[in-house]
């Protein structure tokens, strides 16, 4: 996560937070020593923000420092959809400061190439993304597209084979499906974290195109996301 994420990691401003305590950071697939610094440093920064005390401003310029990451079991998860499907292009929305971007970048570099596209709208973001994915020796995989992801996804080539839609306001996220919809080629995934009600109607509907699964992630804070196949 990403541009103007829900503070607390996708639950709605309107709903109550339930504090669950998140545990030490560990992948079960990352084996590079300095991919694992930089993901456990990212981690790190949050994985004691007490949530019903954060500051909860809906403009995404106010979280330029907090990631609201999803979890690593997720990001194990992403990894493994991407590095076992051969994914050579990869979109992301949002950057945010880069902990599932590096989980993608990550996959890549490991299957041998390929290239994340992934959009962020807060500069600071995108510039501390920047910098972790160069800490991680990932950047030569990574294209940071800066600004309203509405518009920059707009350049990524055809063919897309993977896609993580981890945003906020739901319509947005909906709206970034649409524009990159014509260029995921049959058999893409497309995983939505945050499982926005808008989202999941568009992609449930009979005549969508799509087959749907939810995908639990063994984790207590960040539960279940949905996967989606693009028939």
């Amino acid at each position: 996560m990403v541009e103007g994420e829900r503070p607390g990691g996708g639950a709605k401003a309107e709903t109550p937070s339930v504090m669950v305590e998140r545990p030490p950071f560990h992948s079960r697939l990352i084996t590079d020593p300095g991919v694992l610094g930089v993901l456990d440093e990212l981690y790190e920064r949050e994985r004691h923000i007490n949530w019903e005390a954060y500051a909860h401003d809906p403009d995404p310029f106010q979280h330029s420092g907090t990631g609201f990451s999803l979890s690593p079991e997720q990001g194990d998860q992403l990894y493994l959809l991407v590095r076992h499907g051969q994914a050579r292009h990869v979109v992301e929305f949002a950057t945010s400061l880069g902990f599932s971007t590096i989980f993608l970048a990550a996959a890549l570099r490991d299957g041998g190439r390929g290239r994340v596209y992934t959009a962020e709208l807060v500069p600071e973001k995108a510039a501390q993304a920047r910098e972790n994915l160069a800490r991680a020796g990932l950047g030569d995989y990574v294209t940071v597209l800066e600004g309203d992801a509405r518009e920059t996804l707009a350049a990524v080539p055809d063919g897309i084979d993977f896609a993580l839609i981890d945003g906020w306001e739901p319509i947005v996220s909906l709206d970034v499906l649409r524009l990159i919809e014509p260029k995921l080629r049959s058999g893409a995934l497309v995983y939505n974290e945050n499982r926005d009600r808008e989202f999941l109607d568009y992609v449930q509907a009979p005549d969508s195109g799509y087959g749907n699964v939810p995908l639990l992630s063994g984790s207590a804070y960040k539960p279940q996301g949905e996967l989606s196949l693009r028939r």
